[in-house]
């Protein structure tokens, strides 16, 4: 056995997919130390050959250096490794991959730094200035928008619809709405304690007392946020009579959209423009409101939930002091919050 030859090969695999010498070892159950050895010119055990070959997505010839067998499917190869990583590292795991894999969208003979995760998003530019670092990749196929960073880390990525990007905006009187109903006192605030809260109906006397608003402003605010189908509500005949109460339509998108939004108010920290992209990132013309008799703005088709997630997706500490005093004030007493407030 060409044991020289084996450690190339793994070397060469484990770096086009983009895993680290430690990530491979804890795969097939070795030390990182073990596959250091192993591309410095020492060999793998042979019972574990399948493995490491299932984890680099290559056949076992393929690691022997045999031509025209280094094909797998690739799918199923991601889906045993993050199989094999437990389920609450997955989702950063499969990031810092998509993030190691971004050399691969450069020309041929073009090359970009090599950058690990960042121990933090914010780097000391020493301007006083409070920025993430952002990296922004601009290819033929698309838009990608990242930060890797040991404290913050997403990627999204945009590959470009055969009719350009604007063909799928939303009309812009749509987005006109929506950014002054932001911008309005109070409506952010609003979206924050219903983001921290547990998914439930409640009412707008109910948010007005949380928030210590008027009653009459969070009535305004409610009602054009179940336009834009932000919110929706449900009728309930009570004692005194019909009340309306109102429930998040969906709550996923709200920290992306606060995130990209802050991306785009700052200059990118790593811009990355590959080819000569001169033209402009809108096609002209393409934006119209080619909806003219539908509303937009929408609630997500495909919403599944993986695991309990009664409670919102905002950490409970961006809930303002009175409402932390509140809650506590219910566990000192033990009484329960009721579903419909």
């Amino acid at each position: 056995m060409n044991d020289r030859l084996i450690g190339i090969q793994i070397s060469r695999f484990r770096r086009a997919a983009g895993m680290t010498q430690e990530e491979l070892g804890e795969a097939v159950g070795i030390s990182g130390q073990a596959v250091s050895r192993w591309e410095c010119g020492g060999a793998p055990d042979i019972t574990l050959l399948p493995a490491i070959a299932d984890k680099l997505g290559v056949t076992i010839d393929a690691l022997f250096g045999r031509d025209g067998c280094e094909s797998a499917d690739i799918e199923d190869v991601l889906g045993g490794w993050l199989c094999s990583i437990p389920k609450k590292e997955r989702l950063n795991r499969l990031c810092r991959l998509v993030w190691s894999s971004v050399k691969y969208l450069l020309d041929d003979g073009l090359g970009i730094p090599e950058m690990g995760y960042l121990e933090t998003c914010h780097p000391d530019m020493g301007d006083g200035l409070n920025r993430l670092m952002l990296s922004q990749i601009r290819t033929e196929g698309g838009i990608l928008l990242d930060i890797h960073a040991e404290d913050l880390s997403f990627v999204t990525l945009w590959p470009e619809p055969k009719d350009g990007y604007a063909t799928w905006l939303a009309p812009k009187e749509e987005y006109r709405r929506l950014f002054s109903l932001l911008s309005r006192q109070g409506c952010l605030e609003l979206l924050e304690y219903l983001h921290c809260r547990k998914r439930s109906y409640f009412v707008a006397e109910a948010a007005a007392k949380q928030l210590e608003m008027s009653y009459e402003t969070v009535e305004e605010l409610l009602k054009t946020l179940e336009e834009l189908q932000i919110l929706r509500s449900i009728e309930l005949e009570l004692e005194g009579g019909e009340v309306k109460a109102y429930e998040l339509a969906e709550s996923a998108a709200f920290v992306p959209f606060l995130y990209i939004a802050r991306c785009f108010m700052q200059t990118g920290m790593n811009y990355i423009c590959v080819g000569n992209y001169d033209t402009p990132l809108l096609q002209k013309g393409k934006w119209i409101n080619q909806y003219n008799l539908l509303n937009a703005v929408q609630t997500g088709t495909n919403y599944i939930y993986f695991g309990n997630y009664d409670n919102s997706c905002l950490p409970y500490d961006t809930l303002g002091v009175k409402g932390r005093e509140k809650e506590a004030k219910h566990e000192e007493d033990g009484t329960d919050k009721q579903e419909i407030e």
